[in-house]
């Protein structure tokens, strides 16, 4: 048994996407909801339109797709 718990990885989750699947897999990767990571992401677009489009794109293009 190791002491180091095993890290995971980021990535755009395909089966579970609506739009490109970025908040799938950040709530994958933080072992959340996701249709809370959505909310979130809403949310932070209404106040932050330009910050969370910017985010949200760098994400699709740098996260791996997962199927």
């Amino acid at each position: 048994m190791s002491i180091y718990r095993e890290r995971k990885a980021c990535f755009r989750d395909l089966r579970n996407k609506k739009l490109a699947g970025v908040c799938a897999g950040i709530a994958h990767r933080f072992d959340i909801p996701i249709w809370l990571t959505r909310v979130l992401t809403v949310l932070l677009f209404l106040k932050f339109p330009l910050m969370v489009a910017m985010a949200y794109g760098i994400s699709y293009a740098a996260l791996p797709s997962k199927s």
